[in-house]
């Protein structure tokens, strides 16, 4: 019999400006940057750049991942219309713990609920095997594959 993992509960903030370097290092990890669509180390100031404008931009909502009390990652809405892509990525002592699963279903509460989105979309790398894992116990399911697997949740009501 296979035993599910432990369910691990995760609470979203919003990022603030002091979350930008933790951000940052997360990024440029080298499993991160493996996983990622476009894999070249960020400097910090490009990064920071970005980031600051992220977070004066309304399109966009950018959330730490808080596990046990600790900042354990950080998960993105790029919102249009009612439907937003999703991102995420974790600490590198955080991943394999069941957090990223944990994450996305909580930002699906909050993106049905607060924000009133009705679809999630991810896209993910087909041999990015952990990610596409969290997404799927997270509730989303693959609408497409090929380059690039596309994923999808839908929130409205009795289809998420």
């Amino acid at each position: 019999m296979n035993a599910s993992p432990p369910l691990v509960v995760v609470t979203l903030r919003p990022a603030t400006v002091e979350d930008c370097k933790p951000v940052w290092l997360w990024r440029n990890d080298e499993e991160t940057r493996r996983a990622s669509f476009d894999p070249s180390p960020i400097d910090y100031a490009t990064h920071q750049s970005w980031f600051l404008g992220s977070l004066d931009n309304a399109r966009r909502k950018i959330y730490i991942v808080v596990a046990q009390g600790e900042p354990s990652g950080v998960v993105r809405l790029d919102i249009a219309a009612r439907q937003a892509t999703v991102s995420i990525h974790l600490a590198p002592e955080r991943r394999g713990q069941g957090i990223g699963p944990a994450a996305l279903r909580a930002l699906a509460d909050l993106a049905s609920g607060e924000l009133e989105l009705a679809v999630l979309l991810a896209s993910v790398k087909p041999d990015n095997h952990a990610s596409l894992a969290a997404f799927r116990r997270a509730g989303f399911t693959a609408s497409r594959a090929g380059p690039t697997v596309t994923l999808a949740r839908d929130l409205r009501e009795g289809k998420g």
